[in-house]
């Protein structure tokens, strides 16, 4: 019964420390690199180790400073980076951040091991916000009625203006897929094929009817799914990064460079 009660406990915790996207580790070089001519992990042992309380464990490393693994796992469709002693007989949880990126806490290491693969997203119906000459796009799922969303849909258009080698396609989502009222704003937005329209739901004007049956609006919600997005707005930067939330012009254009 013990062991059992253990599992249990160890997955909720590890259900809770998993949920949080705001990961912050950094890998060091030096020392940990030496540690690995006398200690070993593969990836069965450290599955062993985690038993079913992760679906699978998808990469082993060593850690950021002797003394810890770094066991990249995946669950519920995203992957997540673990440590674990020498010992096997502890998981730590935290972030592990040098002090000199103290000002970087986005969650770099979460991001990376989560890039997508842009060029199999599928775009249809989504409005070009900039060049069609960009060098540069990025991938905007963004619900009209979000404030967040309407606040980023500004910075976006102030950033394709700026530069002209990057261009946004956005993607109109309804994050409620039961709020009957923004699924046929979005849908009238695609059906129109116009920046102005989507402009206007941005704004809050009032939208013609969805003249086109099209099944858009579905599929970008499946993708929504699939990618396990929880928020909008949500951005696909071209090198598959998925990133979370609203910020200005100037800080977008410097993250998709």
């Amino acid at each position: 019964m013990k062991p059992f009660l253990s599992a249990c406990a160890l997955a909720a915790f590890l259900a809770l420390i998993l949920s949080a996207p705001a990961w912050a580790f950094q890998k060091e070089t030096g020392a940990a690199k030496e540690c690995s001519e006398c200690h070993k992990l593969t990836k069965e042992e450290a599955g062993k180790v985690l038993g079913k309380v992760v679906d699978n464990v998808v990469g082993v490393v060593q850690g950021p400073f002797p003394g810890l693994w770094e066991v990249d796992v995946a669950r519920d469709g995203r992957i997540y980076p673990l440590y674990l002693d020498y010992s096997l007989k502890h998981l730590i949880n935290g972030q592990v951040i040098r002090l000199s990126d103290m000002a970087n806490l986005t969650g770099e290491r979460h991001t990376d091991l989560n890039r997508v693969d842009v060029a199999s997203l599928p775009v249809k119906g989504a409005i070009r916000v900039g060049s069609k000459a960009a060098k540069r796009t990025v991938i905007v799922l963004s619900d009209p009625t979000c404030p967040y969303c309407v606040k980023l849909h500004g910075e976006i258009k102030k950033a394709a203006a700026k530069d002209a080698d990057v261009a946004f396609l956005v993607m109109p989502y309804p994050r409620n897929g039961k709020d009957k009222a923004t699924y046929a704003k979005c849908l009238a937005v695609v059906c129109s094929k116009s920046e102005k329209v989507l402009d206007d739901a941005f704004t809050g004007k009032e939208l013609p009817a969805a003249a086109c049956k099209s099944d858009a609006v579905d599929e970008t919600m499946k993708l929504a799914d699939r990618l396990k997005i929880q928020g909008t707005p949500t951005m696909i930067l071209p090198d598959g990064r998925m990133i979370s939330g609203f910020m200005g012009a100037d800080a977008l254009l410097a993250l998709i460079k």
